[in-house]
């Protein structure tokens, strides 16, 4: 199979699709695109550096859930700003001093997450903290669950 007749993972950007890589076909080529959600799969890793996860740490501080200014949508924390429109203007090349006059809510330590933020794969900033919204509900699922399994479970005679 050659790279024009491969399958490619890709993030959707409205009706523009960016590959991971160069399919190695000329700019115009007419090409059939199917399209389908890819999930991410958790692989074994190198332990993630210090300074990546103080930047994670920064953002999942800074941007947020909450369901009574926008239900299942991440916020910049104390205001009604979407996370994902910011990350938008980062990616179109916004400098600070323009998010900063653009949005005046935002504080500088807001942009520093944003930018962080904007660093991180799109599945991550799609999914991560996504739970904490319901945390409750989660914790009293996973006990039901212990619960189920201890229920089901045979008594092993000695």
């Amino acid at each position: 199979m050659s790279d024009a007749d491969a399958a490619f993972g890709g993030i959707v950007h409205g009706r523009v699709i960016e590959l991971e890589r160069d399919p190695g076909l000329p700019d115009g080529q007419a090409v059939t695109v199917t399209v389908a959600p890819r999930y991410a799969t958790i692989v074994a890793a190198e332990p993630i550096p210090a300074d990546q996860r103080a930047k994670a740490e920064l953002w999942l501080d800074r941007l947020v859930f909450d369901s009574s200014v926008l239900a299942g949508v991440r916020i910049v924390k104390g205001t009604t700003m979407a996370a994902e429109p910011l990350v938008t203007e980062i990616q179109r090349g916004a400098s600070d001093e323009a998010l900063l006059q653009a949005h005046p809510g935002l504080t500088p330590e807001d942009v520093q997450a944003l930018r962080a933020f904007a660093g991180a794969p799109a599945w991550i900033r799609q999914t991560a903290g996504a739970w904490a919204e319901d945390a409750d509900g989660l914790d009293k699922y996973l006990e039901w669950t212990r619960q189920q399994r201890k229920v089901g479970r045979r008594e092993i005679d000695e």
